[in-house]
């Protein structure tokens, strides 16, 4: 008779918990489609995914766990109702330890370091335990407004991890037995699952807005044509995906120009060397590097000033196999920046080195399309675009253009007597002195042949004479140096502006060419402004 009625309490207790669970599965039947929907969708956006380490991942463990409250506490009511138990309580592991993360019956537990508690999570064991005697307290390992006198802890394991302890106590001496084990067992087996199943979605979620991010700071890197553009974008990308302060060091010649967002940390334009800092490691070895507390370095750092740095990155760009470029991402934090931003990163900078290597290979076209083969300067038709531009923005801010044409004297007689590959050796000495002659907002060119040509903005004959005779006297004091003798050229000069002598911009050309036809026919090496031939 006993133990039918011992049968019958069993399956009164058992039937809530099994129609709970049942409940429950089909929630996470659910879940499931959830998850298959969001790989999905982390699928189409990239096809390359980034690899997130389970330590990354577990620093996301419960930070959704107000989604699966309610599924947890409904289990610990009904153990708690089940086994007649003053509370049951999900204590789970932590950075600090022990941490009581729901109860049935009590609110504000705080755990104390140790107690029964503690040895059941550190052994992985179940522990059903009494007091002494009636009356007399027990130590379970957290602090209770009312005496202890039974308690029953099991662990909540996923595999042969630990996650936390379910724990039931209870004011009532023997208030528990070998068939209470099971049943806490059994519920302590479901949080298991439920955590378990939270933090799959919470990878799959983080996976997901990790790509979004990755999709949506890449596709306008593809896109970006203009380099300086680009760079900023790049900066802009990186801050939005570690947080932290960005600078990319851009190698020109060298030295390194600096981008950075805002530039309100950051004084420098460039800087000439990486010599003694973390940098010049990273573009030696060619490798990312990580440092989460430099604050101890007796070296510089960074080739730039900023007070303060604790957490460095820096990742290389790569454009042709060489070292094109510095990503370098810091804070005035320790261990700023986790395994998941990281990986990020590595990906971003993949990608922006290959957009960098199309911007400098769309520019390589650009520039041969605009050049000259063999000098180097401008071509014909590209000045003539330059001068009609030059020529709209002269009229419209009412400002001065002055044309510089230069033609080098007697150089028929160079090609004759030395032949044109010495030709070619002294046009490329022309157009390298006119080049390091003019100024950097001056647009120099190769008219044709013999012939330079060289846009003087904002400046009045007067001012274009000035620059003109530099050019003229740098030229004659040049030694070419030809097959094993040195020859000597020199050139006349002719300059028309505006608004003094034209009114136009083929004008401009047409008078400047008078006044280089005038120096010739004054006896060359001279330079001839147009308004002197009137």
């Amino acid at each position: 008779m006993d133990a039918l009625v011992l049968l019958g309490i069993v399956l009164l207790t058992s039937l809530p918990v099994s129609l709970y669970l049942y409940k429950l599965k089909n929630r996470m039947r659910d879940y499931n489609k959830s998850f298959n929907k969001l790989q999905t969708q982390a699928k189409e956006l990239a096809d390359n995914a980034p690899s997130f380490n389970d330590d990354t991942l577990m620093s996301r463990y419960l930070t959704d766990v107000l989604e699966v409250e309610d599924d947890i506490l409904g289990l610990l009511r009904i153990a708690e109702r089940a086994m007649v138990a003053d509370a049951v309580s999900l204590f789970i592991n932590e950075d600090s330890g022990l941490v009581c993360r729901l109860s049935s019956g009590r609110s504000g537990i705080v755990t104390t370091g140790d107690g029964l508690i503690y040895t059941v999570f550190r052994s992985g064991k179940t522990l059903l335990h009494y007091a002494e005697s009636p009356g007399k307290d027990i130590r379970p390992g957290y602090l209770s407004d009312a005496e202890i006198s039974t308690l029953l802890a099991v662990p909540v394991m996923e595999l042969t991890t630990s996650l936390g302890v379910l724990c039931a106590d209870s004011m009532r001496y023997r208030a528990f037995d070998q068939q209470d084990i099971g049943l806490m067992e059994l519920v302590a087996r479901e949080i298991a699952k439920i955590l378990k199943r939270q933090r799959v979605y919470s990878q799959i979620q983080l996976s997901y807005r990790s790509l979004r991010i990755l999709h949506e700071e890449s596709a306008p890197l593809a896109r970006s044509l203009e380099l300086s553009a680009l760079c900023e974008r790049i900066v802009e990308s990186a801050v939005r995906v570690s947080g932290g302060k960005v600078v990319l060091l851009l190698k020109k010649g060298r030295s390194y120009e600096l981008f950075t967002k805002g530039a309100g940390y950051l004084n420098e334009k460039k800087v000439t060397s990486l010599k003694g800092t973390l940098l010049e490691m990273v573009h030696a070895n060619r490798d990312p590097l990580y440092h989460p507390d430099v604050s101890g370095f007796r070296t510089r750092v960074l080739p730039f000033h900023f007070r303060g740095v604790k957490s460095v990155l820096a990742l290389p760009l790569f454009h042709e196999a060489k070292v094109k470029g510095i990503l370098t991402v810091f804070s005035e934090k320790k261990n700023a920046f986790n395994s998941m931003q990281i990986n990020l990163l590595e990906i971003l900078v993949n990608q922006a080195s290959v957009s960098i290597s199309n911007v400098l290979l769309h520019e390589e076209i650009k520039k041969m399309a605009f050049t000259d083969g063999l000098t180097g300067l401008f071509n014909h038709r590209h000045f003539k675009e330059k001068l009609t531009e030059e020529f709209r923005r002269s009229e419209r801010f009412e400002d001065t253009l002055s044309l510089i044409l230069t033609d080098i004297d007697h150089f028929k007689k160079v090609n004759d007597t030395y032949g044109h590959p010495v030709g070619d050796i002294v046009l490329k000495g022309v157009a390298g002195i006119i080049s390091r002659t003019v100024r950097d907002i001056d647009i120099p060119a190769r008219y044709g042949g013999e012939e330079f040509a060289i846009l003087v903005v904002k400046t009045d004959a007067k001012g274009a004479k000035k620059i003109a005779e530099r050019v003229r006297k740098n030229i004659k004091a040049h030694d070419f140096k030809v097959e094993g003798h040195l020859l000597k050229v020199t050139v006349s000069i002719g300059i028309a502006s505006y608004p003094a002598d034209v009114t136009s911009g083929d004008e401009l050309v047409e008078k400047a060419d008078q006044a280089l036809y005038g120096a010739k026919k004054g006896g060359r090496d001279r330079t001839v402004l147009y308004g002197d031939l009137k």
